[in-house]
């Protein structure tokens, strides 16, 4: 026999209004503060000027290559540090420019924000960290050249702090080139022709940070290539006579001899080797360090 048991009105009129109640109360979980609104705004971007030394250069590579600017990442922090919005990857073919002017782009409207910029990746796939001390910690590969053309693409980085408020602002950044530039001149002082020449670069780090700061921890083991980077010098070098050589690498922050980049020459049995550095040998507690967005002229004068 069924038996069924019958809710009085009163109670079922209760059911009734704790049901409403529970439902009202799952829906409103959103309060305004939590709404992300978007602004539109605009970014001025030029890049960090360079002091160049003055070593006349067989092989120059001009402003309009070193710093054309093509795609652009597009990273927001909020005060506390934890990214908003979605990283957004910005191109600009066909359209690469020395300076970018009133370029638009969409932020999330916050105060206290960090707005991070990392330029020439050609790569919309990648991924940032979501908070913003882990993006300060952040490597990108950039390989290691001894060319650089118009095709090719200097990768760059900058930030902006302010608070995003309304459509309209501008973002002045100032673009910090992700690489070091190695000058490396060549000068035969033996007396005789050197012939069946070499110029091997050992120690190079293909790993750069994409947040700009004044300190950084010294790369790991895993930022360095296992190979060397060689240039076979075609015909000879005459007594008396220089060549020069340019390289491209990641900045090598180190903090002791044994990760600084290597430069080494041989010609037949002739072998000749510097470690490279901010500081010049010698140097009592020497800094191995090469930072981004400098250029550094090493001069090596081969003797007997």
């Amino acid at each position: 026999m069924n038996i069924i048991h019958r809710i009085p009105h009163t109670h079922k009129f209760l059911l009734l209004l704790l049901t409403a109640a529970t439902v009202c109360g799952c829906t409103a979980t959103e309060s305004p503060a939590d709404r992300e609104e978007t602004v539109k705004a605009y970014l001025s971007l030029t890049s960090m000027p360079i002091t160049a030394d003055g070593t006349k250069a067989t092989a120059p590579h001009t402003p309009e290559v070193e710093n054309l600017i093509n795609d652009i990442w597009v990273i927001q922090y909020n005060s506390r540090g934890i990214r908003i919005g979605d990283p957004v990857h910005y191109k600009r073919d066909g359209e690469a420019s020395m300076t970018v002017e009133d370029f638009e782009i969409e932020l999330i409207e916050a105060p206290g924000s960090t707005v991070c910029l990392v330029v020439n990746t050609d790569d919309g796939t990648l991924s940032w960290p979501n908070n913003l001390p882990a993006f300060t910690e952040h490597l990108l590969n950039v390989g290691v050249t001894n060319t650089l053309t118009a095709k090719d693409r200097m990768p760059m980085c900058g930030y902006w702090i302010g608070d995003v408020a309304s459509d309209g602002q501008v973002l002045s950044v100032l673009l910090c080139r992700m690489m070091t530039r190695i000058n490396l001149v060549v000068n035969n002082e033996t007396g005789a022709e050197l012939n069946d020449i070499s110029v091997e670069i050992s120690k190079i780090p293909t790993m750069a940070y994409v947040y700009p700061r004044l300190y950084q921890d010294p790369l790991d083991e895993s930022a360095y290539i296992d190979s060397t980077f060689t240039d076979v010098i075609e015909g000879s070098i005459g007594a008396g006579d220089s060549r020069e050589f340019y390289y491209y690498i990641a900045p090598n922050i180190c903090s002791g001899e044994e990760n600084a980049t290597k430069a080494t020459i041989t010609s037949r049995d002739l072998t000749w080797s510097v470690l490279l550095g901010t500081e010049p040998p010698g140097t009592p507690d020497r800094n191995y360090t090469l930072y981004a967005n400098n250029y550094y002229t090493f001069t090596l004068n081969l003797k007997d």
